[in-house]
């Protein structure tokens, strides 16, 4: 089975500039550009207690790409594209 960090904490900031991901362990990461509608999907499984991961990520084309899952079997994900991403360990 995959293992990920549990999230603790999603903060979409506004108008798509910063999205903050807060993890069980204390690392943060700083997503921009950022995406309201996944970061509000991802807030919103955390707030329903299905306890959202981090399964990876990778760099393509300069850009950055996350996956999130949750749910029975992991079942439930969303995928993030952003430019930077920022982690504070």
């Amino acid at each position: 089975s995959r293992q990920g960090t549990p999230l603790a904490d999603v903060r979409p900031g506004p108008l798509g500039t910063l999205d903050v991901y807060v993890f069980t362990d204390g690392t943060t990461l700083c997503l921009t550009p950022g995406h309201r509608e996944t970061a509000e999907s991802v807030a919103a499984a955390l707030r329903a207690g299905h306890h959202p991961v981090l399964l990876g990520g990778s760099g393509i084309s300069g850009a950055y790409a996350l996956t999130f899952a949750w749910g029975e079997g992991r079942q439930e994900s969303v995928y993030i594209l952003a430019d930077r991403v920022i982690a504070s360990l």
